[in-house]
C-alpha cells in the first residue's frame, strides 16, 4: 500500500476557495448577525463513527469464523493474532473512546465576530481568551491518498490556527506550518474529512465573516433543548428519512442502520447531555465583545485582503469560463 499526501493552505489571507460552504460535521453551534460559534467537538458524530466501526468489526470476525471454521480463532496462531489486533484496535479502543465521550466535558467554542472582524479563541487549557484579528487566522487542508490493489482511498483533515496576538516568545512551527506551542497558537482540527469537504467547511467560516449569515444555510436546531424523549426523536428521524428517501430506504437507513449500526439513540443522549445547549463563553469582557455594533462602527477589510479577494474571484471566473 502506498500513501500519497498533499497540503493546501487556505489562509491567511481568507480568499474564496471556490467550494460550496458546508457544515458536514455540525461544527457550527450558534450563528447570528454578529457572531458564529464553531467547535471541533462533535461527540455525536464521533460516537456514530466509532459504533459503526465496532459493529462492522464484530460482523467481520463472525464472518471470518464462519468461513475458516469455528475453531479457527482457538487453534491457529494466525487466528489468535487476528483476534488480538481486531479486539484491541477495533473493539476495545472504540468502546473506551465512546465511554470517554459520554463523560467528557466539551471545550468552549471559538467565536467568530464578523462585525469586529476578530476571533475569540479560548486557550487550550481554559481560563482566558485571545482576541485574534480575523485576517491572521491560518487554515489548511491536507489530503491522503492510500493506493492499494483495492483502489484509492481518500482521506484528510482540516486545520485552523489562531495565533496568540500577545505572544512574544519564540514560535516553533511544525511540518504542517502550525505552531507546536499551545501558548502561541490555538487550533481547531477536523480529522477524517477529504480535502474537498474540509475546504467547504472552511468556506462556510470565510463566507460568514466576509459576506454574512444570509449567504449560508446552517441548521443548529439539534443544539436546542428538546422536550421530546429520545425514543420519540428516533421515531421522528425515521419519519423524516421516509419522507426524504421513501419507505424502504428510510426504514433501512434511519431505522435499521440508525439503530444497530450508528446507535442514534446513544448519539442523541450524548448530544442532549453535553450540547443542549452548547457551552458558552464566560465573562463580562467577552459578553461585551459579543454585542452587536452600529454598522458605522463595523471593521473593514484591509486593502491587502480586498486586492487578494478580487484577484482570486477573477481567477475563479476564468476557471469556470474555461
Amino acid at each position: 500500500m502506498l500513501g500519497l499526501a498533499n497540503e493546501n493552505f487556505l489562509a491567511p489571507l481568507p480568499v474564496p476557495t471556490g467550494r460550496k460552504p458546508n457544515n458536514t460535521m455540525g461544527m457550527v453551534w450558534r450563528i447570528n448577525s454578529t457572531y458564529m460559534d464553531v467547535s471541533d467537538c462533535t461527540p455525536g458524530s464521533a460516537v456514530a463513527t466509532l459504533h459503526c466501526t465496532l459493529v462492522l468489526t464484530i460482523l467481520i470476525m463472525f464472518w471470518i469464523g464462519s468461513v475458516m471454521g469455528a475453531d479457527f480463532y482457538l487453534k491457529e496462531w494466525v487466528g489468535w493474532l487476528l483476534v488480538l489486533v481486531l479486539v484491541l484496535g477495533f473493539v476495545i479502543v472504540p468502546m473506551l473512546a465512546i465511554i470517554t465521550l459520554v463523560f467528557a466535558k466539551p471545550r468552549e467554542p471559538v467565536r467568530f465576530n464578523r462585525q469586529r472582524r476578530e476571533v475569540c479563541a479560548p486557550k487550550e487549557k481554559g481560563g482566558d481568551y485571545w482576541y485574534v484579528p480575523w485576517e491572521t487566522v491560518k487554515a489548511s487542508v491536507e489530503g491522503f491518498n492510500m493506493v492499494s490493489q483495492a483502489g484509492v482511498n481518500k482521506n484528510g483533515s482540516l486545520m485552523i490556527g489562531f495565533p496568540n496576538p500577545d505572544f512574544n516568545g519564540e514560535i516553533k512551527l511544525g511540518s504542517n506550518g502550525f505552531s507546536t506551542n499551545e501558548d502561541a497558537e490555538r487550533h481547531l482540527w477536523f480529522p477524517n474529512v477529504v480535502p474537498e469537504v474540509g475546504a467547504g467547511m472552511w468556506e462556510l467560516i470565510r463566507t460568514y465573516m466576509e459576506e454574512g449569515p444570509d449567504k449560508l444555510t446552517v441548521h443548529t436546531d439539534m443544539f436546542e433543548i428538546k422536550s421530546k424523549s429520545i425514543f420519540a426523536s428516533y421515531i421522528e428521524d425515521i419519519q423524516y428519512g421516509i419522507e426524504k428517501r421513501g419507505l424502504a430506504k428510510g426504514l433501512l437507513w434511519e431505522g435499521v442502520c440508525g439503530l444497530f449500526l450508528f446507535n442514534l439513540p446513544l448519539v442523541d443522549y450524548i448530544e442532549r447531555k453535553h450540547l443542549n445547549p452548547p457551552p458558552d463563553l464566560k465573562g463580562e469582557k467577552v459578553q461585551q465583545w459579543s454585542k452587536s455594533l452600529p454598522k458605522e462602527q463595523w471593521a473593514r477589510r484591509s486593502p491587502e485582503l480586498e486586492q487578494a479577494i478580487q484577484a482570486r474571484e477573477a481567477e475563479l471566473a476564468r476557471q469556470s469560463a474555461a
